[in-house]
């Protein structure tokens, strides 16, 4: 699990903005792997799985504490596999 309390206060907003489209990235390969290896239905499982741990805060509860911050996270994880349909 990553350490929560990391310091990124020096991390510039371009670094910020390439960590997220490389996690966002990072995401989308992991649905593409499990449907090459599962099939497309255990790839959306994984989604709705990933979504609903976020929606509960079982991922991360600092998630939950600002509506903006969650709805921009949550739409993200919901468009993942729409590129590829």
């Amino acid at each position: 699990m990553v350490d929560a309390s990391e310091n990124v206060s020096e991390t510039s907003m371009e670094q910020i903005k390439i960590i997220l489209n490389t996690l966002l990235l990072s995401l989308e390969f992991a649905m593409k792997h499990i449907a090459s290896r599962d099939g497309a239905e255990a790839a959306e499982r994984f989604k709705e799985e990933l979504l609903l741990a976020l929606k509960n805060g079982d991922i991360s509860m600092a998630l939950l504490e600002e509506n903006k911050t969650f709805d921009l996270v949550v739409s993200k994880i919901e468009n993942l596999g729409r590129q590829q349909a």
